[in-house]
């Protein structure tokens, strides 16, 4: 069984942390830059990369900043049906935008986020603002590594800040500030915590961010912090994510969800091989999934062919010899798992020939 599997990313170090465990499992392993990728919609929707049509693959992750959530939509969408995608299209959308995130939590009981409020423009969540207790977070919708998240202690300050904020011309988020300096990160495959770790802030820093300067340590998580996890995963089709999480007077809350999250600090803090432990995912996955297209397609070649029986054995089809080699049909060789290239042995008689594979003599 040969399989090909595509990374569609920016290319960044997390990117080829993966590209390399993949080696490892695939047989064909290929970098898509995001960026040279294109959608022709016309009576038959093509994806172009670099101005051809993106060659056929196995197994398709996809990964990026907000900035290409719709395009990761559109080639999940495109593709889910095709190869193995583990994550959904509308994960990319909702891990993206922090307000569909907690819209979407909402609707879960388990899956406990802090208090927020959202308007659609800055200046008009004024009034709102004065009836608030502080301090209080503000935040753009979109955003990674901690940018966009604000801090304030007063109604006067928030209104300040959202005046200067409007220059944007963006939406925000106001959340009930929680009173810790740390959060959690972990990333899942599947339905699995592969990496943990609590990341804590500087000393005057209310974000955890690594990317802030806050430091790192390993961290293992309790069942009822597993579970929210796995379930935050689930709620948007996520198959490779990581989930943030606080704990807070009021039990453990969601930060946030990342569709696309880095590699490096986790695997530095925990020692672990995150990037091979994820690529082992999509491998198992895809070689399941490949496993029973096949079946599937067997069972189709044998009801157009008339044999029922899985087990049958015999096949009344014209001999045909190309350059003196002996031309099986195709659904013999699916029905006989033979590839091409692989070593057999013939056994020949008069008016026989028997090919069997190498490793089952």
């Amino acid at each position: 069984m040969n399989l090909k599997f595509g990374l569609i990313s920016l290319g960044s170090v997390s990117s080829k942390m993966i590209l390399e465990e993949a080696k490892k499992y695939f047989d064909e392993v290929e970098l898509i830059d995001i960026r040279k990728i294109e959608i022709k919609i016309d009576k038959k929707t093509t994806v172009l990369y670099d101005g051809e049509p993106l060659k056929k693959f196995d197994c398709l992750y996809m990964k990026g900043s907000y900035r290409y959530s719709n395009l990761l939509y559109g080639l999940t969408e495109i593709y889910k049906n095709k190869c193995f995608v583990p994550i959904d299209s509308n994960a990319h959308i909702i891990a993206h935008n922090k307000f569909m995130t907690h819209l979407n939590f909402s609707q879960t009981k388990d899956l406990k986020m802090p208090g927020t409020y959202f308007a659609s423009k800055v200046t008009e969540s004024k009034t709102f603002l004065k009836t608030l207790n502080y301090p209080i977070i503000l935040k753009f919708p979109t955003g990674t590594h901690g940018k966009g998240v604000i801090f304030t202690e007063s109604a006067k300050s928030a209104i300040s800040m959202v005046d200067a904020l409007d220059i944007f011309k963006q939406p925000v988020l106001v959340q009930d500030y929680i009173d810790i300096k740390s959060d959690i990160r972990l990333i899942i495959a599947g339905e699995k915590i592969i990496g943990s770790m609590r990341r804590i802030a500087k000393s005057d820093e209310v974000r955890a961010n690594a990317h802030q300067g806050g430091k790192a340590e390993p961290y293992l998580p309790g069942l009822e912090i597993k579970n929210m996890a796995i379930s935050a995963a689930k709620k948007i089709g996520a198959g490779i994510c990581a989930v943030d999480i606080i704990e807070s007077d009021y039990g453990p809350l969601i930060l946030e969800i990342n569709s696309s999250p880095g590699l490096q600090k986790i695997s530095e803090v925990t020692k672990k091989n995150i990037a091979g432990e994820i690529v082992k995912y999509l491998y198992d996955e895809t070689k399941k999934l490949k496993e029973n297209e096949e079946k599937v397609i067997s069972k189709n070649v044998f009801d157009e062919t008339g044999i029922n029986s899985i087990g049958a054995r015999e096949f009344n089809v014209e001999l045909k010899i190309n350059m003196g080699r002996i031309i099986v049909p195709d659904f013999v060789c699916k029905f006989s798992e033979f590839v091409p290239s692989e070593n057999v042995i013939y056994k020949v008689s008069k008016g026989k020939i028997e090919i069997i594979k190498e490793d089952l003599k």
